[in-house]
């Protein structure tokens, strides 16, 4: 065991399999983490995977098992390093993996920065004190990071929010803009974003419908923010991603809000006709950084289709369909629902491909006006992949609408 030695303690993944159902010190660069969550017993479960400069694949699996959801490893950044000590070396078929007890285990988060202090972040209540040997280990691993291209992780279950379908499961790359609670469903909810679109669904029941049970305008129980949904891109679908209830702290310990993250392990179920994604108790986070060349690929794809013509037009949508109405306006500017829900103000005409979901009053002859004048009314549920809204036609616009 000259290499533990040499490492003042600490073993290099390589080298573990010679030190299976021993007890070891580790450190790592912490490519991907599971959300803190109540085991099936009385202890609270993480599962990190790590990688150093001797292995990055396959990456080690790391179960860490603690007595309190406070005690688990928060991982801030991408590519933070963990020093864990005492953790019990295993092999199930051919794999490793590391198991952390409670009782005897410890850990230190570290920033994975080059230059940054020797300070963890975060770090087990247990007693941890660092040797001067694994201060240099960690120095050594951050600058082995600098120049360094992590694995994104396998394409072999990716889809981007285009390809989606109910009933199957997959990983999506993509931004987290916002992490709320919904205190009506008792559930925490992600919204996520890759730059493309999600495909239109068949709208469920009749136009009858519409008025004993309206179409909802959002998953989410209660409506964001103005200012919340002015930091959405305005093209391009934000899906709203509702956790399982065994994360019942998922806000308090989720730290990806804002960065790009790969999700491990999710799925996608339709409600009123629109798409809900699902995390998993077995599903997983992986954070990129801002240059890392996954996330430098999908914001490239995502300039490249705003800087065309159709920019703002749904991905499935073709220009040149005869399915799509013509309007007399020129030179108006094209908009997504999004853009028009939360950027344009005052009396501004512009255009927006969308599709009419719903129409009250659904028969001719109950057209009404609200004040009992001679004008008429009609609400219209238009929906584009950014968002669905409500839209009255009034008077003039009403009667170019049915001449139309």
């Amino acid at each position: 065991m000259s290499s533990q030695r040499n490492q003042g303690g600490i073993v290099r993944i390589k080298e573990l399999a010679m030190h299976v159902k021993h007890k070891v010190n580790l450190l790592g660069v912490v490519l991907e983490f599971s959300i803190p969550r109540k085991s099936q017993g009385t202890d609270y479960v993480c599962v990190l995977k790590i990688v150093d400069d001797s292995q990055q694949s396959p990456e080690l699996l790391v179960n860490i098992f603690t007595s309190s959801i406070d005690q688990l490893p928060r991982v801030l950044s991408p590519r933070d390093l963990i020093l864990l000590k005492n953790v019990m070396i295993k092999k199930h078929q051919a794999e490793l993996s590391a198991v952390f007890y409670k009782d005897s285990s410890s850990f230190a988060l570290f920033d994975g920065n080059s230059g940054s202090n020797l300070l963890p972040y975060q770090s087990s209540p247990q007693r941890f004190e660092i040797t001067e040997a694994e201060e240099r280990r960690i120095n050594v691993l951050r600058q082995w990071c600098v120049g360094f291209e992590f694995s994104s992780g396998s394409n072999d279950y990716l889809l981007s929010l285009k390809d989606i379908s109910e009933h199957r499961y997959f990983d999506l790359v993509c931004k987290v803009f916002h992490v709320s609670y919904d205190d009506s469903k008792g559930l925490w909810m992600l919204f996520v974003w890759d730059g493309t679109d999600v495909p239109p669904l068949s709208i469920p029941g009749k136009l009858e419908d519409e008025e004993h049970n309206p179409l909802p305008l959002h998953i989410e129980s209660s409506p964001l923010d103005l200012e919340t949904l002015r930091n959405f891109f305005p093209v391009g679908t934000v899906l709203r991603v509702s956790t399982d209830r065994s994360y019942e702290n998922f806000g308090r310990y989720f730290t990806a809000t804002g960065k790009w993250v790969r999700i491990r392990n999710m799925s996608c179920q339709v409600s009123s006709g629109m798409w809900h994604g699902l995390l998993q108790s077995s599903s997983k986070i992986r954070l990129f950084s801002d240059n890392d060349n996954v996330v430098w690929d999908y914001m490239r794809r995502f300039r490249e289709r705003i800087s065309g013509g159709h920019g703002h037009m749904p991905i499935w949508t073709d220009p040149s369909s005869q399915f799509l109405t013509e309007v007399d306006w020129v030179n108006v500017a094209s908009v997504t629902l999004m853009k028009i829900a939360t950027q344009l103000q005052g009396n501004v005409r512009c255009c927006c491909i969308v599709r009419v979901v719903s129409i009250h009053p659904f028969q001719a002859e109950h057209y009404s006006s609200p004040n009992g004048s001679s004008e008429y009314t009609m609400k219209l549920t238009l929906e584009d992949p950014t968002a669905r809204i409500h839209a009255l036609l009034c008077g003039k616009e009403w009667v170019r609408f049915q001449l139309g």
